[in-house]
């Protein structure tokens, strides 16, 4: 009967996926971190060094090559309204910090 099937609710905790074949990006909705990194930095040792904005950059030990981007509060700060539920849009939005993050 229907009284007892019990309505069943979906819920996503992260999300990730990749940016133009060069970055991975897994964003935490529930503590609103986002963090990025580059394809080919993947499994390299790291350093991590806090930016004039707040953020966590990643830079490979030895040779200094920026890889990766931690990003604190990323919808907070750069969202608008709730949180698109599409990855291309997720995407999309944070195309503009691997911009930063190749330079």
């Amino acid at each position: 009967s229907e009284k007892n099937e019990r309505k069943r609710v979906v819920t996503t905790d992260t999300v990730e996926g990749v940016v133009d074949e060069w970055f991975r990006f897994h964003y935490d909705i529930f503590s609103d971190v986002l963090y990025i990194r580059l394809l080919s930095g993947e499994g390299v040792e790291t350093v991590g060094e806090l930016t004039d904005e707040g953020d966590i950059l990643l830079r490979e030990e030895g040779t200094n090559r920026a890889v990766g981007l931690t990003v604190v509060s990323w919808w907070k700060r750069f969202g608008e309204g709730t949180l698109p539920d599409s990855i291309s849009e997720i995407s999309r939005r944070i195309e503009p910090l691997t911009r930063r993050l190749a330079a």
